[in-house]
């Protein structure tokens, strides 16, 4: 006798029709999956890309504050802070990002169907920087809220080339800067241009179009990221670009990037101003021109002070040691950077074919950190920077070594050129 299985006996056509219904049984809720996927995708405004220090959101759902990291997304509605010490950069999804300094707090939304739209910023407290790209954002312009429900929508003049701006919260409302580039702005029918070093109060509108502020000053002394030994009784000269249409200026000398503990706050005039460092550490300093109420205009870019216990002797940038220049670029152009000792000296480039730097191959003497030298020819090199006095002083403790591949032919010369002054 055989033993029956508990399965039915449907035959081969209805054993068909039961797969096929169980097929689109499972389409069907694969469909419905994606349709989900697809729906959460898409009510994600902007990503965390970077965070650092204590950072918080503030969920629609929630009505409590919670740590996030990068990589967190957020959607419409969320608040987003930083506490002391902290930043967080945000890339939003249709383009462009935002980077929040210490203490700072926005609010991220982006407008439902069917009216659309680019995300929409609003800032709390603190001071936002933004990056925005030169082509169009593929769902619309960034927009800047304002208290009085203003809208000002964000977008980069063509062939600007990328923009940078920022956003700070004051006590009239929110002060728009830009610091590079070129914004166009728009609010219902009203347009406006703002280029770099020019703001305006977002508050007051663009109707008004007599309220922007001094471009700023150009900081050129001490150089990017400098370097200075500490001694007792340092002082350390600060100086910048004049501008025709100020006369007095704003310095700003603080501890942190966000100049929350800030040692100096005073006007000057004139373009220069002596720092006394208090003890080692590092510093950052900027300058604004002042307008004929007295009111700060943008201050650009703040540059960073290391006042080092020990006197620097590592102070070259790049190429690394041992860089090896890929074979692609080892006809190209190779940029030689370090870092500045503070003042105004003079740095002298040396390239050689011995560690020592005894048999140059290449001298240039100037004020810039920074020199761009046309192709090598293929084989190893070392390189060094010293402040151009007597006698030298070496910005390093040991040459860098690189080296550019490929094989010399029997023609090729070292690039000996002429040391320039």
């Amino acid at each position: 006798m055989t033993r029956e299985s508990g399965l039915p006996r449907w035959g081969t056509a209805g054993w068909a029709v039961l797969l096929m219904v169980a097929g689109c049984a499972r389409t069907a809720e694969d469909a419905g999956a994606a349709e989900t996927v697809s729906r959460e995708l898409s009510s994600i405004v902007a990503t965390c890309a970077v965070a650092r220090g204590p950072v918080d959101t503030m969920r629609t759902e929630n009505a409590y504050w919670e740590p996030f990291e990068a990589g967190a997304t957020f959607r419409s509605g969320d608040w987003v802070r930083t506490g002391p010490k902290a930043s967080v950069r945000i890339e939003f999804r249709g383009g462009g990002r935002i980077e929040l300094e210490e203490r700072t707090a926005v609010r991220v939304e982006r407008p439902e169907p069917p009216s659309g739209g680019g995300s929409v910023v609003a800032l709390e407290s603190g001071t936002a920087r933004g990056l925005l790209p030169e082509d169009a954002l593929p769902d619309g312009p960034l927009v800047l809220r304002g208290d009085n429900g203003r809208q000002v929508a964000l977008t980069v003049e063509a062939h600007a080339g990328p923009t940078e701006f920022r956003v700070t919260r004051t006590g009239r409302g929110m002060h728009l800067s830009v610091s590079r580039g070129r914004l166009l702005l728009s609010e219902g029918a009203h347009r406006r241009t703002l280029a770099a070093g020019n703001w305006l109060d977002v508050a007051r509108g663009l109707e008004d179009a007599e309220h922007d502020g001094p471009p700023f000053p150009t900081s050129l002394s001490p150089g990017v990221d400098a370097r200075i030994a500490w001694s007792p009784g340092l002082s350390i000269p600060l100086s910048w670009g004049p501008l025709d249409e100020a006369r007095r200026y704003q310095v700003q000398v603080a501890r942190d990037l966000g100049f929350t503990r800030r040692i100096v706050d005073t006007p000057v005039e004139g373009e220069g101003f002596t720092f006394l460092p208090p003890e080692p550490g590092m510093f950052v300093w900027r300058v604004s021109a002042l307008d004929a109420e007295g009111r700060p205009g943008e201050s650009g870019f703040a540059r960073r002070i290391f006042v080092d216990r020990q006197p620097p002797r590592g102070l070259l940038v790049t190429p690394r040691d041992g860089y090896e220049a890929p074979d692609a670029l080892a006809a190209e152009d190779l940029v030689f950077a370090w870092q500045s000792t503070g003042g105004e000296p003079r740095y002298r480039l040396v390239v050689a074919r011995d560690r020592e730097l005894r048999h140059p191959v290449f001298v240039r003497e100037g004020s810039p950190q920074q020199v761009v030298l046309p192709g090598l020819t293929p084989g190893e090199y070392y390189w060094g920077v010293y402040v151009a006095e007597e006698p030298l002083v070496p910005l390093f403790q040991k040459a860098r070594r690189l080296v550019v591949p490929g094989t010399p032919t029997l023609h090729s010369r070292d690039p000996a050129l002429p040391m320039e002054r």
